[in-house]
């Protein structure tokens, strides 16, 4: 049986969300995909605040993919308060980003984000930056994989 991966992508630019559930979907992994629009919404999913207290609806999540630039709460906010938190800080959180700059990927690094991808222009980029995020988060880790019952 193979884990399904939950994946939590916050991301307030709704074509920007729909090209990565695309890209998902045409991939065909077993990622089950929870989208928000906001950083404030990532922290309620999170600490499992109304309306997201049912875990069995909304699961804790395998990676979390962040984009920066959202209003009120953005990515550089949601990071430092993951970072501040050690009940969700071993949550792998990969940011796309718009931005090519350097500071910007520096920051989001100091700041605790496992992974920096770019965000793509076509819908075969998002089909790379999807499967890029899927092997990421199971990379060495045996609970995605196939196993066989002796």
């Amino acid at each position: 049986m193979i884990r399904r991966l939950d994946l939590l992508l916050v991301d307030d630019e709704a074509a920007d969300a729909a090209l990565f559930a695309r890209a998902l979907r045409r991939a065909a992994f077993n990622v089950a995909l929870q989208t928000l629009s906001a950083g404030q919404q990532a922290i309620n999913y999170l600490e499992a605040k109304a309306p997201y207290a049912d875990r069995t609806r909304y699961p804790l999540p395998d990676v979390i993919v962040l984009d920066l630039k959202m209003p009120e709460l953005n990515g550089f906010d949601f990071l430092a308060w993951r970072k501040a938190s050690l009940l969700f800080l071993t949550i792998p959180v990969v940011v796309l980003s718009g931005s090519p700059d350097r500071n910007e990927i520096d920051r989001v690094f100091a700041l605790g984000a496992n992974k920096h991808i770019a965000k793509p222009a076509d819908l075969d980029g998002w089909q790379a930056v999807v499967t890029d995020i899927y092997h990421f988060a199971t990379a060495g880790t045996e609970f995605f994989h196939e196993r066989t019952s002796h």
